[in-house]
């Protein structure tokens, strides 16, 4: 079981309590899911150890910097998600 934190170890958002939507944060998660997902399946197309290992690396990349995000932070949060949502784009139209 784990402890409760004291008062002087809470981390209290930037932005007002009432102006933050939790499902922004799912959000943001499921784009860097897609974004994942998306070179993972080219991992699988890849004919060469060279290209696989090159798309494994970007999907830890871009699940460590999901990691990263502060999910108190609306703004930090928005801005990856849209981040992510371009690039996933971007990616799927190379194919």
């Amino acid at each position: 079981m784990t402890e409760e934190p004291k008062n002087d170890e809470r981390v209290e958002p930037a932005e007002p309590a009432d102006d933050y939507d939790p499902m922004i944060y799912d959000a943001m998660r499921e784009a860097a899911n897609r974004l994942g997902g998306l070179y993972m399946e080219r991992w699988h197309q890849a004919r060469t150890t060279e290209e696989r290992d090159l798309w494994l690396q970007k999907n830890i990349a871009v699940s460590l910097e999901a990691d990263a995000v502060d999910s108190y932070s609306l703004a930090e949060v928005q801005a990856k998600r849209a981040e992510l949502v371009r690039r996933f784009e971007a990616e799927d139209r190379r194919a």
